[in-house]
């Protein structure tokens, strides 16, 4: 407290700026502390920071304690003392014996081959990155090597290979990010790795392949299977048929109890339904004779669908030994009954996990569950969904209503007349504003903090410039020992002293109780003061102030000395006084007092007017002030916008057709109402605190002028830096300091410079219209030349004396406070308003793309002088590109085929140019639900980002709906719903307010909204979630209502980008119903997905994409007869006990005999997988050999069934970015 007493002193009496302290404290101390702050971070070592290594050690954290000590890691490149580091910090964490380094990769995989002590290496950390330095951060990619261990541990390397050709040396590889960055596949297979490393004979895997696409699927299967001996796995999983490939036995939970368990062949001949016949037909297909026909050779047999070009039909399994008639009747006849292709499919597992759980629960009584799975490739019967079926409306009654022409909505509203023109816009406007109002009201927090924190920074300014000397005459000062707290006072008495010296002691001690003094009884005062300073130093110097000394020894004469401390300002006059009263109170009596006052000098009219014009601390202060709390609050108006755009919610609301003049004005119309409430608050302060400059002569107004104008110009300005962030958090925080750094530094600079001692006004006023481009820099001027020009009106008007000082010292001010000369804040007004202008027409040209636009035809201009070599296509494909070049597209688009592409392409120029989707030719129809499949990478997502305008086309076009993605997008925007990869959905809503949302946004009539959405919401089984914030959904209830807000309103055509992602297989039923009555509804549908099943449930055609291009196009069944190789072989063969194997191997050399090329998939426990590769085999051969051997290799039971959608798709795999084609 001494030091800091003793600098407010200095720096009150020194300091002729005081504002320049007020700079100093507030502003440059902690921005000083922010950047040491920042230096420090990235100067510290890396031990530093326990977090920095923890993805390091993430690969072998997990093993088993008494495996540790016996095995080693290895780390490369091992010069470097940054990774020496790393690797000894690993090493003591788990306890290794030692790690081992290496100069380069190639180095240890040498070490592997040929080092038997390799073996105890147990994984292997390789940094990319060569480091130059020991101060280098550790880099972000790393790779792991990894050992499996299924192996014997310290086997030589030559026989380890030899037990695992298929491996390499026993390592997988992994490339990956440390865990907070690490994409969700790659670190499932860290996981599976780590789980598998060891001599666990238990292992548990959580629904492992996840979101992995089929190739990733198919290889972790693979590992898998090769990891299961000598081991029990135990597995959860929402794919079937991943279950029924890895699983000896399935065990099925349905309400917190086990159903049923038993092997894939026995729960599908329990709870099947049989197979699945599928035949293509052609323009003379006989469908009432193929019907007859099947039927004489299977009685049970049963039409299960009959529309498009397909027709399905259930075969009961009892009736296997009469497939082989059947089939061959079929081949003999194909020509005469117009059949194109036929196949059989049996029973699958998704079907009885489902009648498993219908038997548990039989409240789940929808059509998806009922129906098998294979019959979502077709069209369902028309008298399911018409008025006979009374069930079906009277469940529907409650949440629907009807038409204006009397009809009943149907569930997506596809029947409603939709709004246009004003009223669309009045919807829409309304729709955008509701959804930020709810989230100013869910998120009350940010609001709170919207209120407070201008209000606590104005409120701090003013509490500060009430403590700050005034430029009125300081009114007297009564003297006292009080003002300097507790006090020592010294009297001095001699050792007898005469009767009046007493006295006047006493009258003098009488007096120091009420001024928190105390008194201290000395003989000799001189030497008491020299040996107390001398033993207390500092401390008794500032405790005592005053003293007296009496001297007398009679009682008509005495002697009175006053004492003081000569560091104090009235001291002298305070010593003086005390003494007076001691010799007042001896003749008048105890009660006497006599007090004594210092009057200041009175300011002279050059002193004030000097003073106002060189100092302005109140106006000061609040300005700075007031940009701080501004700086947090006017970030707070990109939070929202920032969230939309990273989760792809604002891309879905403009493919949902929303004008973006409504969606940028509606947040602007809130954020300028949320703005003012914090300005009206601000006025009662202003108001509560009496400051004359903004509260006299009605000025209220106008600093609410001009603060609303300032909101006016920021809120844009926020909205164009919102782009620049993905996330709301980051952008919050740094947009708060870029607020603080072009409000404050700017407005500092320019005060600073102002100061004539500085001889910088001509450079001040120049940055004074350089910085009048910020709106934090033009709020802080404005307030400051508000108060300071009221400040010199008050004076230099109130008298003639006033005004000649004034003009003598060269003061200016305005009688017009919004006068465009200084210091008025005209031009301040002026900023405003045009940088509000300039920031909404900046927006606008953003949001138009048109500067991309303008770069496209540069680019496309440049490309046009360069080929791309052409690539030899499919028949089907090539077909189907002919049609559509010699269609008229618009006409086309308009009548029959709602979406055509038209060689649509894309380039990205990046880097190394890479050609991502390749001239894409394709008309989709209506009614038809089209499937785009393809690995990562493919191009499917950019395919879709094109024709939702998310990404600009290189060359081509496409047409929804009679509209070009390149001159209407906004119609086409208005004419598709999307339902992306990731849930873009806003946390802050309710299932039910989204899709009202997007309800309205489609422009459904305001009285059918409510209906709409209940139908929308118990077609997905959404109802009981309806009212929940959606941040509560789990990942399935979220993929549903992103497929809700895709299909409501009925678009001509919709996007589903992977719908069913992470929904068990009721979910995903569930939407497979919705999606197939939007589609009998006549709308054209385009899917991708990583499911197969899904793709036959769904997709009427579907095509393949490999490197940008389509390698096959057709129905299902058409590309399983076309690409397909062979049929896949489940039998089940009893096994005798004294015989153990001897009729299992007898039944496999009877199949590798009979049907030669085999492949055994797999055998365990009487069960035999083959794949029967062999192309010219027909199904009636297949059934005709296994019936004639069933009793003679005692076969239980056996399925056939054709070559699945995804063994075909994965038949493309090897061409993916294997070849050129994608460079140009």
């Amino acid at each position: 407290l001494t030091y800091l007493q003793h600098l407010q002193i200095l720096v009150w009496r020194k300091c002729y700026k005081r504002q320049i302290l007020v700079t100093l404290v507030e502003i440059l101390l902690p921005l000083l502390f922010t950047g040491v702050l920042i230096v420090l971070r990235q100067k510290v070592p890396v031990k530093d920071y326990p977090d920095a290594t923890v993805y390091q050690s993430f690969s072998v954290s997990s093993l088993p304690n008494e495996m540790l000590n016996r095995f080693q890691l290895a780390f490369v490149p091992r010069n470097s003392s940054v990774v020496r580091q790393v690797a000894e910090d690993v090493r003591g964490k788990l306890e290794l014996s030692a790690v081992r380094g290496f100069d380069t990769e190639e180095h240890f995989e040498d070490f592997v081959r040929n080092d038997p002590l390799s073996a105890k290496v147990l994984a292997a950390v390789v940094f990319e990155h060569q480091f130059n330095h020991d101060d280098e951060p550790l880099p972000l990619k790393v790779k792991y090597h990894l050992r499996f261990s299924f192996t014997p541990r310290f086997a030589p390397v030559k026989e380890r290979s030899e037990l695992n050709p298929n491996s390499d040396l026993d390592w997988h590889t992994l490339s990956l990010y440390p865990l907070f960055q690490m994409p969700g596949p790659r670190e499932q297979k860290l996981s599976i790795g780590i789980a598998l490393i060891g001599d666990s004979k238990v292992v548990m895997l959580d629904e492992p392949t996840s979101g992995m696409d089929p190739s990733a699927r198919r290889a972790t299967w693979d590992l898998l299977q090769g990891e299961k001996r000598g081991r029990t796995i135990l597995l959860t999983t929402h794919f079937m048929d991943e279950a029924d490939l890895l699983g000896d036995r399935i065990a099925i939970m349905a309400g917190g109890e086990l159903q049923c368990c038993g092997s894939p062949l026995f729960l599908k001949n329990k709870y099947g339904a049989g197979y699945h016949m599928v035949i293509v037909k052609d323009a003379l297909c006989n469908v009432s004779e193929i019907t007859r026909l099947v039927q004489m050779y299977v009685p049970n047999a049963t039409l299960e669908s009959f529309a498009g070009a397909e027709l399905s039909y259930i075969l009961p399994k009892e009736s296997t030994s009469k497939f082989e008639l059947l089939f061959a009747e079929l081949e003999m006849n194909r020509e005469e009954l117009g059949i194109a292709s036929y196949g059989a499919s049996v029973t699958t597992m998704e079907e009885v996990f489902l009648r498993v759980g219908k038997l548990v629960d039989s409240s789940l009584d929808i059509q998806a569950i009922q129906l098998p799975a294979l019959q979502y490739q077709h069209e369902r019967r028309s008298h399911d969904w018409t008025t006979d079926d009374t069930s079906s409306i009277s469940g529907m009654t409650d949440v629907t209503d009807f038409t204006d022409s009397g009809t009943l909505i149907s569930e997506d509203c596809s029947n409603i007349k939709l709004n246009t023109g004003v009223r669309l816009y009045l919807q829409q406007f309304y729709a955008m504003f509701f959804k930020r109002a709810l989230y100013s009201w869910r998120n009350w927090k940010v609001v709170v903090a919207q209120f407070l924190v201008p209000l606590i920074f104005t409120i701090i300014a003013l509490v500060v410039a009430r403590t700050l000397p005034s430029h009125e005459n300081a009114p007297q000062l009564r003297l006292s020992l009080s003002h300097y707290g507790p006090t020592r006072v010294p009297v001095a008495l001699p050792v007898k002293p005469g009767p009046l010296a007493a006295e006047l002691a006493n009258a003098y001690t009488s007096q120091l109780a009420g001024q928190l003094a105390q008194d201290v009884n000395v003989t000799d005062f001189m030497n008491y003061v020299l040996a107390q300073a001398e033993k207390e130093g500092g401390s008794f110097n500032e405790r005592c102030i005053v003293g007296a000394a009496f001297r007398g020894r009679s009682s008509q004469y005495a002697e009175a000395t006053a004492y003081f401390n000569n560091e104090g300002y009235h001291t002298p006059a305070t010593a003086l006084m005390m003494v007076d009263n001691a010799l007042y109170k001896l003749l008048a009596g105890p009660n006497a007092s006599i007090e004594m006052g210092n009057y200041p000098m009175p300011r002279n009219p050059n002193e004030t007017a000097m003073s106002k014009l060189t100092e302005g601390k109140t106006g000061f202060a609040i300005a700075i002030n007031l940009m701080y709390g501004m700086a947090s609050l006017s970030s707070t108006f990109a939070l929202l916008l920032v969230t939309e755009s990273s989760i792809k919610s604002k891309h879905v609301q403009k493919v949902s057709g929303v004008y973006l003049s409504n969606f940028w004005l509606s947040a602007l119309v809130w954020d300028l109402f949320n703005f003012l409430l914090p300005c009206l608050f601000m006025l009662v302060v202003f108001q509560a605190f009496a400051v004359e400059a903004f509260v006299n002569d009605n000025h209220l107004v106008d600093v609410l002028l001009m603060l609303m104008l300032y909101g006016w110009a920021v809120i844009p300005l926020m909205y164009l830096l919102s782009f620049l962030f993905s996330s709301a958090a980051t952008a919050f925080t740094r947009l708060t300091i870029f607020n603080m750094i072009s409000g404050t530094a700017t407005f500092l600079a320019v005060t600073i410079m102002t100061i004539p001692e500085l001889k910088l006004q001509d450079l001040a006023h120049l940055l004074d219209k350089v910085f009048l481009i910020f709106p934090n820099y033009c709020l802080g001027m404005s307030f400051s030349q508000f108060y300071q020009n009221y400040e010199f009106l008050s004076f230099c008007s109130t008298n003639l004396a006033n005004k000649i000082i004034c003009i003598k010292l060269n003061i200016t001010y305005q009688t017009n406070y919004f006068s465009m000369s200084e210091p008025g804040v005209g031009r301040f007004l002026v900023a405003f308003t045009v940088q509000g202008a300039v920031f909404l027409l900046l927006l606008s040209v953003i949001e138009l793309q048109c500067v991309r636009t303008l770069s496209h035809l540069l680019a496309s201009l440049w490309r046009r002088r360069k080929q791309v070599a052409v690539i030899p296509e499919d028949r089907d494909v090539a077909d189907e590109r002919k049609r559509v070049l010699e269609c008229q597209p618009m006409l086309e688009s308009m009548v029959s085929s709602p979406l055509i592409l038209q060689q649509l392409s894309k380039v990205y120029t990046s880097g190394e140019t890479l050609l991502a989707v390749d001239r894409l030719s394709l008309a989709v129809g209506k009614g038809e639900c089209f499937g785009l499949l393809g690995f990562n990478g493919a191009g499917k997502t950019t395919t879709f980002k094109m024709l939702t305008g998310d990404e600009s086309v290189t060359s081509g076009d496409a047409y929804i709906d009679g509209y070009s993605i390149l001159r209407d997008i906004k119609k086409v925007q208005q004419r598709i719903g999307y339902c992306p990869q990731f849930d873009a959905v806003l946390d802050h809503m309710t299932g039910r307010e989204t899709l009202s949302m997007y309800a309205r946004l489609r422009g459904i009539p305001e009285k059918y909204v409510s209906s709409c959405v209940e139908n929308v919401l118990r077609s997905l089984l959404l109802e009981p979630h309806a009212d929940k914030l959606v941040r509560s959904y789990s990942g399935g209830n979220k993929r549903k209502l992103s497929a809700g807000m895709a299909l409501i309103g009925g678009p001509p055509v919709i996007f589903l980008d992977e719908p069913s992602t992470g929904m068990d297989p009721v979910a995903r039923r569930l939407l497979w119903d919705a999606v197939t009555r939007t589609r009998e509804s006549g709308k054209a549908i385009i899917i991708t997905s990583h499911s197969m099943e899904e793709c036959e449930a769904l997709c009427t055609r579907l095509a393949v994409m490999v490197n940008g291009q389509f390698k096959c196009l057709g129905s299902p069944q058409h590309l399983k007869s076309k690409f397909g190789s062979g049929y896949t072989l489940l039998a089940k063969i009893h096994i005798q006990p004294e015989v153990n194997d001897g009729d299992l191997q007898q039944f496999k050399d009877f199949i590798e005999h009979t049907f030669p090329g085999s492949q055994l998939k797999d055998s365990h426990q009487g069960m035999v997988h083959y794949h029967l590769t062999d192309k010219t085999l027909t199904w009636a051969q297949v059934f005709g050999t296994l019936e004639a051997a069933k009793e003679k290799y005692c076969i239980e039971d056996y399925c056939v069934s054709q070559i699945s959608l995804e063994q075909v798709f994965l038949s493309f795999a090897q061409f993916q970015h294997c070849t050129d084609s994608g460079r140009m």
